[in-house]
């Protein structure tokens, strides 16, 4: 069994559309927020915190604390690690846990790992889904290499592709980053298709990794 754990609130079909058209079986997936009622998700938007995570309910989007979600994701990796093959944690954010490192899937590390191969000569454009991360993923992107630039597109936004397109056309990049889990699996097909550029999104690189397994 493969535990998939969102830090926001399941059903999340659009999420698990990739591991469905990626054949990926016998998967789970767990919100970190599953069971929190609309006055607590609206309590944890008012905790103050250096990094926001964009958060996915039943409600809509909120923008709470990285370590309002770090603390519920790790109870929940414990809980079902002895349970499960493998957990990964579906977000972009850069977690701790005092579980065993070796069965939890991160994206960012995966991400990372495919983006290594980006040359100084190239230049990058790196989506987020909210100008709160503009600061930490400045940090967390610094040791890619060629031209960076740090765009705002929300992942749910109705025109998330023309949005995207538009930045696109713009710098004419040789590489896309979508730095969110949330932007939509089918996003990187469209992007390539529509411009000459190689575009990364962790839902590829996740499923990947688990059908490896």
């Amino acid at each position: 069994m493969f535990t998939l754990i969102t830090i926001g609130q399941t059903p999340r079909e659009d999420l698990m559309k990739a591991f469905i058209k990626g054949g990926v079986q016998n998967i789970q997936m767990i919100g970190a927020l599953d069971g929190f009622s609309e006055d607590e998700i609206i309590n944890l938007e008012k905790v103050p915190g250096q990094e926001k995570l964009y958060v996915v309910h039943k409600n809509g989007t909120s923008n709470i604390s990285h370590e309002c979600i770090e603390d519920r994701v790790d109870k929940l990796i414990r809980q079902y690690e002895a349970s499960s093959d493998a957990i990964a944690l579906l977000c972009m954010s850069e977690f701790k846990s005092t579980s065993d490192e070796t069965r939890i899937i991160y994206p960012i590390k995966e991400l990372c790992e495919k983006a290594s191969e980006i040359n100084n000569h190239d230049t990058t454009i790196i989506f987020l889904p909210i100008k709160e991360q503009l600061t930490s993923a400045k940090l967390k992107w610094a040791n890619l290499k060629g031209n960076k630039r740090f765009v705002v597109v929300p992942p749910k936004s109705q025109s998330v592709l023309d949005m995207l397109t538009k930045e696109i056309k713009l710098h004419s990049p040789s590489y896309v980053i979508l730095d969110c889990y949330g932007y939509d699996y089918e996003l990187v097909d469209e992007i390539e298709s529509l411009h000459d550029c190689t575009c990364y999104n962790a839902q590829h690189l996740v499923v990947k990794k688990l059908k490896a397994l």
